[in-house]
């Protein structure tokens, strides 16, 4: 596994509808690095079943598998909530790309992502990707 350093290229996300960008364009085009500059060291996955994927390395993993699909990403943000150096954003999540058996898929599903701001701009924290679990 990797180790933190090559995390450490930062791109410029001076808003969240910049992070959001660059996020989806380092994904499509297959570069996990700089999509995993963009979380926090701490960063959390919420997957649809409420489990959670924690940490940068954990984090790089589930990317890798996007880009090991060939998966193309779209966000579209509908809302951005601000207070101070925190962020919530909701929007809409397109994927598409192969799935395990080299067949195409699309999948659309309505996400929910807290980012925070820090000395290098804004990062993301914590990512439902499908939404927030219902309980």
């Amino acid at each position: 596994m990797a180790d933190a350093r090559q995390y450490a290229r930062a791109v410029p996300t001076d808003t969240p509808e910049a992070l959001a960008e660059a996020f989806a364009a380092a994904i499509s085009a297959g570069d996990v690095q700089a999509a995993v500059a963009l979380w926090i060291d701490d960063a959390t996955i919420v997957q649809p079943d409420g489990e959670t994927v924690r940490g940068k390395p954990a984090v790089a993993a589930a990317l890798q598998a996007l880009v090991d699909n060939g998966v193309r990403l779209e966000i579209d943000v509908s809302n951005v909530f601000v207070a101070g150096d925190v962020a919530t954003v909701v929007g809409a999540l397109t994927l598409n790309g192969t799935n395990g058996d080299s067949e195409p898929f699309a999948q659309r599903s309505s996400s929910v992502v807290v980012y925070t701001r820090g000395p290098d701009g804004w990062r993301i924290a914590i990512d439902a990707p499908w939404g927030l679990p219902q309980t």
